[in-house]
């Protein structure tokens, strides 16, 4: 076991030999040259393998294993962070890499400094390109960061409007606040969670130079959600509005075992777990009304509502 490099890459693999390679050059072409890359292949298949045997041949920087069984995502995504961890245990920064996007060769080498130059900034993240098909190739221009937002709930605030969790998921952390906030968490859209998490230890970063093109499979209803990220029958909790999911996480982290202490204690945490149910209720109810309305028909006022809607029609 080493300390290791500054920066590990955790790579949660799912069967994808046809993009394998190509993601792989991508990262191995970084200008920025102290990173480690370690694969947890939660699909391994003789394609992959042989991909992987080649890369790991040529440069040591690449690790590899394979899950017996299917973990799912959640629980393959945790696992490339805590094996990274194991691995190298000194590094001082994370990011998430998947198996088939492109990094530019500068991704690095921009991130790395974003951090280093201000250390309430907890994640940077740059501009990035989504590739639907070949041919359907979409810049995406707009910016989120919070760099000077010196309150946490400024920052929540801003985050629950405007941060575009997928993309943000894969910027680069720093590592003693991934650890504070809990990595990757069982609950339907871990990677907002997480983040919403992170915006409360810390500041947001976005770097406006074009470094990661994403490919993109379209939206995932809560029914795929669930599918892909649990391995087994998933948890009963997974039924809750994920909002509820992350209320809870955030109230038991912050309120009950004091995560945030470092820069805020349990009383102001648990506040902090109200304003994001608050503020995230209030978004949900402007910007999704049909939502909204599903919500209200399960209480006991929106069924004695429904009723009385039914008997005017009538």
């Amino acid at each position: 076991m080493t300390t290791g490099p500054r920066v590990i890459l955790g790579m949660a693999a799912y069967n994808r030999p046809d993009t394998l390679a190509r993601t792989l050059e991508s990262l191995l072409a970084q200008t920025y040259r102290d990173f480690a890359v370690h694969i947890v292949d939660d699909g391994p298949s003789p394609a992959v393998q042989a991909i992987i045997d080649a890369y790991t041949a040529l440069d040591p920087r690449i690790t590899y294993e394979a899950n017996d069984g299917r973990l799912g995502m959640i629980d393959n995504w945790r696992k490339a962070f805590t094996r990274a961890r194991q691995l190298y245990p000194g590094s001082e920064y994370f990011a998430w890499v998947s198996d088939h996007d492109i990094w530019h060769p500068r991704w690095l080498e921009v991130l790395v400094p974003a951090l280093d130059e201000r250390p309430e900034v907890v994640m940077a993240y740059p501009q990035m390109q989504r590739i639907y098909t070949q041919e359907d190739r979409r810049f995406i221009t707009r910016r989120f960061e919070t760099v000077g937002m010196v309150k946490p709930t400024e920052r929540l605030r801003r985050a629950i409007t405007y941060l575009t969790a997928g993309n943000a998921v894969y910027g680069l952390f720093r590592i003693s606040a991934m650890l504070q906030a809990g990595v990757f968490r069982r609950v339907l859209a871990p990677d907002r969670q997480l983040l919403m998490e992170l915006t409360l230890l810390g500041e947001f970063r976005h770097v406006p130079e074009m470094l990661w093109y994403r490919e993109v499979a379209g939206n995932f209803s809560l029914k795929r959600q669930r599918q892909m990220l649990f391995s087994a029958r998933p948890p009963l909790y997974s039924y809750l509005p994920p909002i509820i999911q992350h209320f809870g996480l955030l109230l038991w982290d912050f309120g009950a075992r004091g995560n945030g202490r470092s820069a805020f204690g349990r009383l102001k945490g648990s506040w902090y777990a109200v304003l994001f149910l608050g503020y995230s209720l209030r978004r949900e109810m402007v910007h999704d009304e049909a939502w909204w309305r599903k919500v209200l028909a399960r209480t006991a006022l929106g069924r004695v509502l429904q009723r009385r809607n039914d008997e005017a029609a009538a």
